[in-house]
């Protein structure tokens, strides 16, 4: 193909195309754990530039045309969040969850080369893959009906394996259930069990922003003894594409870094050249919402989150939250409702609603509306639906599944 500088007439109509698609997913994407009302467009003019954040976030390199300023202002904004000490923090911003989960890891595995990794079998498939990526190994605990992990099933897999360093993945927020894991709990079951070489990593990849604006609050972060912790940028703060933040402190870390002569940076993280304008939008959007907006965010989403357990239960449907979460563990409707608003199936009948910022009243009464209409469900204070004649019956499945009626 020639290179004429001029765009073939049909990628207008393929840009076209797909945003046409996007903008009708918007309407119906409540399944997936992500904010969709950002808005960046101040930030436009930025994206023509190559904003490279090579090497260390404290650092500067020889490269200068980088965000690091703004990026050791979202770390701090996350590390005082979290309760990490003034004098012993550090982190960055990442790729997402699975960057931040890895570095972790990491840290982890260079203080402890022969732990075992425990992790409960909620948590999110990114651990697992870095415990694979570390050739280290891991050891699945029971999570309860709630998808917290069972404290006694892992206090009797630490004993068992009480001659071995322990790394602890604490889920704050899993992806189904949005389940919260004790960290001082954890911390109390492996001291009890006898093991005093232990590392716990917090992956509050969905919940940990949220949780920590409450006033009284699970103890999942540094404050309560976690050594270290993951968040996304995508999921609560909300941007349009993903990214994350990891820290942990500075004295579990300070000898992974690397000289590197040609960037006059240390090589202190796992991508090495990161995004510039990821820390860019985070650092916007804290400035635009500050502490104050962001927790009214979780208070509507919360309130949305409620609102939706309470009008499935009306209608019959099961369904059910845990405390402080976003999410509504609701039974799988029929194939071609999940597939229209994007419910992942949990593969045990159990799908859910995530209810982040930009998922509005609206999209739960178009998605009710949906359901009653496929499911033949009757709406309280109206007549029993007329169905077409020779219809089968719509019944709900058999409750056989032990989240039905949980004790959260």
């Amino acid at each position: 193909m020639k290179d004429t500088g001029e765009l073939p007439e049909r990628v207008p109509l393929e840009l076209a195309g797909m945003m046409r698609q996007f903008d009708e997913d918007r309407q119906v994407q409540i399944g997936f754990p992500g904010a969709t009302d950002f808005d960046y467009s101040a930030l436009a003019p930025f994206f023509g530039y190559l904003l490279n954040n090579v090497g260390d976030p404290e650092v500067g390199s020889l490269f200068r045309s980088h965000t690091k300023d703004l990026e050791t202002e979202v770390v701090t904004f996350f590390a005082d969040l979290f309760g990490a000490p003034d004098d012993d923090r550090w982190g960055y911003v990442t790729s997402g969850g699975t960057e931040s989960n890895l570095y972790a890891l990491h840290v982890a595995r260079s203080l402890y080369p022969d732990a075992l990794v425990y992790c409960s079998e909620a948590t999110h498939y990114s651990n697992l893959k870095a415990v694979d990526l570390l050739a280290m190994r891991a050891v699945t605990v029971p999570a309860d009906g709630c998808g917290e992990i069972d404290y006694a099933a892992l206090g009797r897999a630490a004993l068992r394996n009480r001659d071995r360093p322990a790394v602890v993945v604490a889920n704050v927020g899993t992806t189904f259930t949005e389940a919260v894991d004790d960290v001082s709990r954890i911390r109390t079951v492996l001291r009890a069990a006898g093991v005093h070489r232990h590392f716990v990593h917090s992956d509050a990849a969905l919940s940990g922003i949220p949780l920590a604006l409450l006033d009284e609050r699970p103890g999942f972060d540094l404050a309560d003894g976690a050594d270290s912790i993951a968040v996304s940028g995508h999921k609560f703060v909300g941007s349009p594409f993903p990214c994350g933040v990891v820290i942990t402190r500075r004295s579990a870390n300070e000898h992974l870094g690397r000289p590197v002569v040609h960037t006059r940076s240390p090589d202190t993280t796992i991508s090495g050249s990161r995004s510039g304008h990821a820390p860019l939008l985070l650092w916007y959007a804290i400035r635009q919402h500050g502490l104050d907006g962001l927790r009214r965010r979780a208070e509507e989403a919360r309130d949305l989150a409620a609102y939706t357990a309470e009008k499935l239960a009306a209608l019959g449907w099961p369904a059910w939250r845990n405390p402080y979460a976003f999410t509504v563990v609701v039974r799988t409707p029929s194939a071609s409702l999940a597939r229209r608003w994007m419910l992942a199936d949990g593969g045990d009948g159990w799908s859910h609603i995530v209810c982040m910022p930009g998922v509005t009243r609206d999209h739960i009464d178009r998605f009710l509306s949906d359901l009653v209409d496929t499911e033949g469900l009757r709406v309280p204070g109206a007549p029993p639906l007329r169905r077409a004649r020779n219809a089968a019956p719509v019944a709900l499945r058999p409750a056989a599944h032990r989240r039905l009626q949980p004790t959260c």
